[in-house]
């Protein structure tokens, strides 16, 4: 195994704070001064998900969702530049802040937000990506997408992930899961998507998101995954934002949701609050890796700026849940 010296007591200026102001309660900011490392080894993965929330508008309200300021995005200029630098991450090792070396043999950029569908160059930036070398993925609530899209683009696709937290209208309509003119997604409209990407697309990976919170934790789901029959089901356990600790889930009713679902999708994704924590890459509508603390947010400077690389060393970064999630 290679070994590398490398000192992150200089990474910490890099970093800015973004504090929720919604919470009355703040915790302290977490010194950010990086301990030095004298020895870090080489940790080889197969593939990297970056997760871009090029966008915060949605045309869902989702009570939960954290994209609530409407952050202005840069992603229509932006994206080359971005995309092209992550492209090059499978080029050298990358160094985490405090963490293993990592090199990966492909990178996966994954585009949410938001809703990523309203951004209108994804199909631009799907393309450049797949161009590229990248493995381009998305997470939508599927409302915006077309036939048309997936007959054209859905062979670069990698993985389509739609969230589905219900599909009963009155949970949809407390939990904010429809437009403005009370439109939500039907499964005979899911069951259409589908059958589409099978279709045309083969090769992709259907994934389903569901976030457990209080309107749906003894929900059975059962229906609607043997109907679709996704090759992937993430569970998420929600987390409480915006000073709504009242809407969240114990972890025992997390458990037992999970446990009435068993064995229905061969690769089920479980994940709680513990599992999330630093386990994801995420990139902000301005292209910064990004990483929630309690009510803070911490914030690398941007690609666009540094390069994907610099920017990367500031992002601490727990290989080993993450490797977990995508075996």
């Amino acid at each position: 195994m290679k070994k590398q010296t490398i000192d992150y007591s200089l990474l910490a200026k890099d970093f800015s704070i973004f504090i929720d102001t919604s919470s009355l309660m703040r915790p302290q900011a977490q010194d950010l001064v990086g301990v030095s490392v004298s020895e870090i080894e080489m940790r080889k993965i197969p593939q990297l998900t970056v997760n871009w929330h090029l966008l915060e508008a949605c045309n869902y309200k989702c009570y939960y969702c954290y994209a609530k300021y409407a952050q202005k995005s840069n992603f229509s200029s932006d994206y080359e530049k971005v995309l092209r630098e992550l492209s090059g991450l499978t080029e050298t090792p990358l160094t985490f802040k405090g963490q293993n070396v990592v090199t990966a043999e492909s990178i996966r950029i994954n585009f949410a937000g938001g809703e990523p569908f309203l951004a209108k160059d994804l199909s631009k930036a799907i393309s450049l990506a797949y161009d590229l070398g990248l493995q381009p993925s998305f997470i939508s609530n599927g409302s915006l997408i077309s036939t048309e899209f997936i007959k054209k683009y859905g062979h670069m696709i990698s993985v389509a992930g739609f969230s589905i937290d219900s599909l009963d209208q009155e949970t949809n309509a407390v939990i904010g899961r429809q437009t403005n003119r009370n439109a939500q997604m039907t499964l005979e409209r899911m069951k259409t998507i589908f059958s589409v990407f099978r279709e045309y697309a083969p090769q992709t990976v259907l994934k389903i998101n569901t976030v457990v919170c209080s309107e749906n934790f003894d929900a059975d789901l059962s229906p609607m995954l043997e109907e679709l029959r996704p090759d992937r089901w993430k569970a998420l356990q929600v987390i409480p934002i915006h000073g709504a600790t009242d809407r969240g889930i114990t972890d025992e009713q997390y458990k037992k949701f999970l446990a009435r679902h068993s064995g229905l999708i061969e690769k089920t994704v479980r994940e709680d609050n513990d599992h999330m924590h630093r386990s994801y890459l995420m990139l902000d509508p301005n292209a910064c890796f990004y990483q929630r603390n309690g009510s803070l947010y911490l914030r690398s400077k941007s690609i666009v700026d540094v390069g994907a690389k610099s920017a990367l060393q500031n992002v601490e970064f727990d290989v080993e849940t993450y490797s977990t999630r995508y075996s």
